[in-house]
C-alpha cells in the first residue's frame, strides 16, 4: 500500500489565509510563532503606503500596517498579493488587473526582498480571467474566496476555494473533525481577516483551535506557496503497484507498506519482494 503524505512524512496539512495585512495581524502573528504554525497574508501594497484605514459597521477602526512593520513582520511566513489597492474586479479590463496584480506584486518584493508568488482576490468576485492573469503575472496560485468545508488540496491552484472561513459556528467541529480523518492529504485551512477577531470577539476561540492543531503530531505547518508546490509534486509522481518514483523538482514524502520514505527529486523508490 502506497500513501502520499507532507513534508516530514505528516499526513495532514495546516494554514491560515488572512487578508489586507492590518495591525490585528501584529497580535495574529505573534500567537501563530508562539504555537510554531504558519500563515499566509494577502496584503495590499497601494494602502499600505497611506496606511488606509476604514471603519467597520461596528464602530472599530481598521487600519493597514506601515511598511516599516510589514517588513519585519512576516518573517518566517508566506506574503501575497491582494492587489495594489483592493478593487471591486467586476469592471476591471485585463489591463487594469494585470497592472493591480503586477504593480503590488513589484511593491511588496522590493518590500521584502523576496519573490512573492501567490495571490488572493479582493471581495467575492472571480472569473476565468482572473486566473489568467494570475498566470501572466507569475502567481503560482489564486486563493478565491469561497470555501469548501472540506479538506481536500485545490486540483486547481487558479481557483483554491479556501476551506472554512473562523467566524462559522462550527469552526471547533471543522478542525476536530480534520484531526480524526483518514483522508490522503488531508489540509485544513482557515481564512478571514484578524481584525475579525476583535470585532467579533474571536481571539480566545482561535487561540484554542491553533493551540489544538499544533500539539497533534500528524499535523505540518504550511504556507499556501508551500501546499501549492507541494501539490504540484505530487501530480508528477508515477506510482504503480511495484515502484514510486519522483517526477517533479520537489522532495515528496510517501508511506510504503508502513515504511515512511522521503524521495528526492528523480529518485525511484522499488518495492520489496
Amino acid at each position: 500500500m502506497i500513501q502520499k503524505l507532507y513534508p516530514g512524512g505528516k499526513p495532514k496539512a495546516f494554514n491560515i489565509s488572512y487578508d489586507d495585512g492590518v495591525l490585528q495581524d501584529v497580535r495574529f502573528v505573534a500567537l501563530l510563532n508562539k504555537f510554531g504554525l504558519k500563515g499566509t497574508f494577502n496584503l495590499n501594497s497601494g494602502l499600505m503606503k497611506t496606511e488606509f484605514s476604514w471603519v467597520h459597521e461596528n464602530g472599530m477602526t481598521v487600519t493597514r500596517l506601515p511598511e516599516d512593520v510589514v517588513s519585519a513582520l512576516y518573517e518566517g511566513h508566506e506574503v501575497a498579493s491582494h492587489t495594489c489597492t483592493h478593487p471591486y474586479m467586476e469592471n476591471l479590463s485585463k489591463a487594469e488587473i494585470l497592472g493591480q496584480m503586477a504593480a503590488d506584486r513589484f511593491f511588496l518584493e522590493k518590500l521584502l526582498g523576496k519573490e512573492v508568488k501567490g495571490f488572493a482576490v479582493p471581495f467575492e468576485y472571480y472569473s476565468p480571467l482572473i486566473a489568467q492573469c494570475a498566470r501572466e503575472v507569475g502567481f503560482e496560485y489564486a486563493r478565491i474566496s469561497e470555501e469548501t468545508n472540506g479538506y481536500i488540496l485545490p486540483n486547481d491552484p487558479y481557483w483554491w476555494r479556501g476551506g472554512k472561513f473562523h467566524w462559522d459556528e462550527d469552526l471547533e467541529g471543522y478542525v476536530e473533525e480534520f484531526l480524526e480523518t483518514d483522508e490522503e492529504l488531508a489540509l485544513c485551512q482557515i481564512v478571514g481577516h484578524s481584525y475579525d477577531l476583535d470585532v467579533l470577539d474571536l481571539w480566545d476561540r482561535m487561540e484554542s483551535v491553533l493551540h489544538r492543531v499544533a500539539g497533534d503530531e500528524d499535523v505540518v505547518p504550511m504556507t499556501n506557496l508551500e501546499l501549492a508546490r507541494y501539490a504540484d509534486g505530487m501530480k508528477l509522481a508515477e506510482i504503480t503497484d511495484e515502484k514510486v518514483q519522483n517526477e517533479s523538482e520537489t522532495p515528496l514524502w510517501f508511506r510504503v507498506d508502513g515504511e515512511i520514505i522521503c524521495l528526492q527529486p528523480g529518485e525511484t523508490y522499488v518495492k520489496r519482494g
